[in-house]
């Protein structure tokens, strides 16, 4: 089995996994990072739009 075959079939690959889980592994990864002072004015609106899309998700009927 080729490598590229290998590794999208693996369990880990993020393209299966739950938005919400998405989300919040971006959310923790940026809380995480030491941002510079110039990359983090843009990390904080990234933040805030991470934020509003996971109180999205989490709304009931989303799945519907």
């Amino acid at each position: 089995m080729d490598e590229a075959r290998r590794e999208a079939s693996s369990p880990s690959d993020a393209r299966l996994w739950h938005p919400w889980l998405r989300i919040n592994r971006v959310l923790r990864v940026m809380l995480r990072t030491r941002w510079s002072t110039d990359a983090w004015s843009q990390v904080r609106i990234e933040f805030g739009r991470a934020l509003a899309l996971r109180s999205e998700i989490r709304h009931p009927g989303w799945f519907n």
